[in-house]
């Protein structure tokens, strides 16, 4: 079994001089024991060992720090101490007991001190620090899929934390043996736990894994009741564990709404996001067949205010590249979506909404769409930390875009050196002004109905009224409105009228053949009684 010994400590220190050489010696001695040397400065020291114990929950306040890791297995470092816990280890285990000089250990330290710097060699440069981010709800489909993503992509180092229920913990230890099995370069270490406060305990990013939808609770108004108890229990077991600076992403069917619930139920979280971009690369990937173009070349599709359960994303500010039309350009030149589409209706026939497209998924796979969501909550990650300019997520509102400031609402999105922020300034059509009120009236009523304060259904409905309501005084949209209202009476008036005359028509027709079918039939039995009586004439003759 393979070991490693990581000796860290500040460089002109002689206590890490002595367990540095004590390190070397039993390196030369022992084919199996390996070594790796953190020299640091000592304002280096201190922030280092202060973010290395609490990532690995150990207490230790002097230099040096020593620990071991199997190379060969992985897994969390056993924690050695300083200079005596070090010793005493290899006097048990190896039998060694160290003789150094103490003029020889003055020297080293010295020698440590003067060529140290702070970008030193490779071998002195602090290890990275993982990255931890933590899964609740972890034994859910979409973790087991989202897990093996989260490595060998945009973090160096990762400390995955697996949390979900007492009587699901087998089934994490399961996906915990399989992210080992896979043997990832970039995994320091996989922690199974049912509790949630000590899962997110440092975490740099918690994602919440919500299993409530349309499948779990067909009744929609039991569905954002079931909501609310769910996000008041997670923000009471969640309480202060939170790092002030931790991101917390949502991934759910009602995850706008739930998030309203965590800060309702006073949960202190700033940097929260809601996870928007499955509805946006479905949008994408649809409009891309339809346009001859790649997903990549499609961008600002977003997903205004609430998860579009019975809608879809919105395409009014989109644009793409590499468009083959009537106008061409570079490959730098864009086009509206809409104007590429050129169908009004087009949306609305060819891409179907989220329950709808559950529903189909649902049928064909027996499962929901685990695969496409945790490759949406992927992409949301990979944005946070890597940056971007054009992604779509639920925010913490403070009313941009005339929203009510503390909704949770989907919002066109950058994220700049891990800031995320509204893409403000965007030019709106009077049509998505109108949709944006909508959503955030919308959202408004749910939370209600959430909370118990719309505790029936006409008591909900009556305040989706009014919510509307709101939305109608708009003079523009209730011109529009009454202009369509106008049309439909008179197509359907025209379409009454049509069938009226259809149906006179046809009883016409009927009579006139009722008519001709009673003047055949008087003809037929003229003609078989005259030819009666020439029968009779026939037979008086021959007598």
């Amino acid at each position: 079994m393979m070991a490693r010994y990581v000796v860290a400590g500040k460089a002109g220190c002689p206590s890490f001089a002595r367990a540095e050489l004590l390190a070397d010696d039993l390196s030369l001695n022992l084919p199996d024991f390996k070594v790796h040397k953190v020299r640091m400065s000592d304002n280096e020291w201190s922030a280092w060992l202060a973010k290395t114990c609490s990532q690995h929950g150990w207490t230790h306040d002097t230099s040096p720090l020593v620990w071991r890791e199997l190379v060969d297995r992985g897994g969390e470092g056993t924690y050695l101490g300083g200079w005596e816990g070090f010793s005493k280890m290899v006097t048990h285990w190896y039998g060694y007991e160290s003789k150094l000089d103490d003029k020889k250990v003055k020297e080293v330290a010295e020698e440590n001190a003067s060529t140290h710097t702070a970008d030193g060699a490779a071998d002195s440069a602090p290890p990275p620090v993982p990255t931890k981010i933590t899964i609740l709800g972890a034994n859910e489909r979409c973790a087991y899929l989202l897990a093996p993503q989260l490595l060998g992509s945009c973090f160096p180092l990762v400390a995955l934390t697996l949390c979900d229920s007492a009587d699901k913990q087998e089934g994490l230890q399961g996906i915990a043996m399989e992210l080992t099995d896979c043997a990832f370069d970039d995994l320091a270490s996989v922690t199974v736990t049912s509790d949630r406060g000590a899962a997110v305990k440092g975490a740099d990013y918690v994602i919440v894994i919500d299993p409530l939808d349309a499948a779990s609770h067909p009744d929609k108004f039991e569905l954002l009741k079931a909501v609310n108890v769910f996000y008041k229990q997670l923000a009471g077991d969640l309480g202060n564990n939170l790092d002030p600076k931790c991101k917390v992403i949502i991934s759910g069917y009602k995850g706008c709404v739930g998030g309203m619930m965590l800060l309702h139920h006073g949960l202190k979280v700033t940097n929260l996001s809601v996870v928007l971009s499955l509805d946006e690369q479905r949008m994408r990937a649809q409009l891309a067949r339809k346009l001859a173009v790649l997903p990549e070349d499609l961008f600002n599709v977003v997903v205004w205010g609430n998860i579009p359960v019975h809608g879809r994303a919105n395409t009014h500010i989109a644009a793409l590249h590499n468009h083959q039309g009537a106008v061409d350009g570079p490959p730098s030149f864009s086009k509206p979506v809409q104007k590429a589409v050129n169908e009004a209706s087009w949306e609305k026939e060819n891409v179907l909404s989220r329950q709808d497209r559950d529903k189909v998924l649902r049928g064909l796979s027996k499962a929901g769409p685990d695969c496409s969501n945790s490759w949406a909550l992927f992409r949301h990650l990979k944005s946070l930390v890597e940056g971007s300019t054009d992604c779509t997520m639920g925010l913490i509102s403070a009313g941009q875009y005339g929203t009510t400031p503390g909704t949770v609402f989907g919002f066109p999105v950058k994220v700049v050196e891990g800031e995320v922020s509204v893409r403000e300034g965007e030019v709106l059509s009077e049509e998505l002004k109108e949709l944006i009120t909508q959503q955030n009236n919308q959202l408004t009523v749910e939370k209600q109905v959430a909370l118990g304060e719309c505790d029936d259904i006409a008591d909900a409905v009556r305040s989706l009224e009014q919510a509307m309501w709101d939305v109608l005084e708009q003079p523009k949209l209730k011109k529009k409105l009454e202009e369509a209202e106008t049309a439909r009476l008179a197509a359907e008036e025209a379409a009454r009228k049509a069938a009226e005359a259809a149906a006179k028509a046809e009883a016409k027709k009927k009579a006139e053949e009722e008519e001709q079918r009673k003047q055949e039939e008087e003809l037929a039995a003229a003609d078989a009684a005259a030819n009666f009586e020439d029968v009779e004439e026939d037979d008086d003759e021959e007598e």
